[in-house]
């Protein structure tokens, strides 16, 4: 009788831990306070679908790459984590990840993913992240039909050496910025951008930084002449372009802004007469003629203790259906192939947020960052930002400063 007791407690101790759910944890990076009821209630609707799962959500911001390379080190890493390309692949060269395509399996994420989303997060074959949502980085071009007026412009620019005269016209004639070009954001390469997209490359074929060429020398001295000449902010060089052009665009003290129409959130919130009146058209492309764009990723370290689960989430909240949901709180680019022929990307409207959003809505398959980051893309990336700003206020030549760049590339890349 008392082996039998025994049994039969241990057997119901046994169901009774069965039975609890397994807790995953979810970080996500800079989604609070704004969007809280778009991720409740995705999460509710997951813990709805698996009721032997349960989410504990954390957003995290300025301390998100720190905190998350200390968590792996100390071995209590979260489950799925939200990382942007470089800092995806950057863990997955650390070995920091498993692939998702052996959580899922290839052909879920073939059938729900764009190739280009996927060779986003790609490392030596397998794929690390569920691509999330996107963005384009030319995306729209929003412009002050007032300012454009009194400056004498009748239509938007149509390529980037117009956008770059209409500036300086602007600013001639107004006072008012015309465009705030992105010199050296924080934390990226931005102006390695502006040479993909005039369709001069960053790597040789061997994989060696090839960014010093005349040409290369050339675009940048265009740039560095329009500083000096007084047509954009100092602001630019401290502080990330997107954040100046916004401020000054909601203050009537800019024409144009290029980007996503997430931009217009900005101006709705501070000026809803400007926002009302901004005229939105394609964004005008470099001589290569391609778009460029970003991604943030949902990843599965290696340190989790709940793989399968964590999988499980992680392809939830990055399905067609969340993501579509997610474009209808904010004006995001999904990644899922099913989003381009979306209604809500179709629709007719005189609201500029909606117009934006059909021009760019349906154009996940054009995201891509351009060009690969190093492992060491923090270092490279300072020196880089270091030379164009030695370029741009004159402590060197717009050639030397590249050279000296891509030298230091070459003898440090990773």
């Amino acid at each position: 009788m008392k082996k039998f007791l025994a049994l039969t407690l241990a057997l119901g101790v046994s169901a009774a831990l069965a039975q609890q759910p397994v807790e995953i944890t979810f970080w996500s990076w800079y989604l609070s306070p704004k969007f809280d009821a778009y991720i409740k209630d995705t999460i509710s609707a997951f813990e709805k679908q698996n009721p032997g799962i349960k989410v504990k959500w954390l957003d995290k911001q300025d301390s998100m790459v720190q905190d998350f390379i200390a968590s792996v080190n100390l071995g209590n890493a979260p489950d799925v984590v939200n990382l942007n390309i470089d800092e995806t692949n950057k863990a997955a060269q650390n070995g920091f990840l498993n692939a998702v395509d052996d959580l899922s399996g290839k052909s879920a994420l073939t059938s729900t993913f764009y190739p280009n989303a996927l060779a986003n997060f790609t490392q030596n074959g397998k794929v690390y992240g569920y691509p999330w949502y996107g963005w384009l980085n030319e995306g729209v071009l929003l412009y002050n039909p007032e300012i454009f007026k009194k400056a004498g412009l009748t239509r938007a620019p149509r390529t980037m050496t117009e956008l770059m005269d209409y500036a300086r016209q602007v600013k001639d004639k107004t006072g008012a910025y015309g465009w705030v070009p992105a010199y050296k954001d924080p934390n990226t390469a931005s102006f390695l951008g502006y040479f993909y997209s005039e369709g001069l490359p960053v790597y040789d074929k061997s994989g060696k930084a090839a960014f010093n060429t005349a040409a290369h020398a050339a675009l940048l001295q265009r740039y560095v002449d329009f500083y000096k000449g007084g047509y954009a902010p100092q602001e630019s060089l401290r502080r990330e372009a997107f954040q100046v052009a916004t401020e000054l665009y909601a203050q009537g003290k800019a024409a144009m802004i290029i980007g996503g129409p997430q931009a217009l959130n900005r101006i709705k919130d501070n000026n809803q007469s400007l926002y009302a009146s901004t005229a939105i058209v394609q964004a005008p492309l470099g001589k290569a003629g391609v778009q460029t764009g970003g991604s943030m990723s949902l990843v599965v370290p290696k340190a989790s203790k709940h793989p399968k689960e964590a999988a499980k989430f992680a392809a939830f909240i990055t399905n067609n259906v969340n993501q579509m949901a997610f474009a209808k709180v904010v004006a995001i680019v999904p990644t899922t192939r099913a989003a381009q022929n979306d209604a809500y990307f179709k629709q007719k409207s005189k609201d500029p947020i909606a117009i934006a959003t059909s021009l760019v809505g349906a154009g996940g398959r054009f995201i891509n960052p351009g060009y690969a980051a190093p492992k060491n893309s923090d270092d490279l990336y300072k020196n880089f930002n270091d030379n164009i700003e030695a370029a741009v206020l004159g402590q060197k030549t717009p050639q030397q400063a590249l050279n000296d760049a891509v030298a230091y590339w070459n003898a440090n890349m990773k």
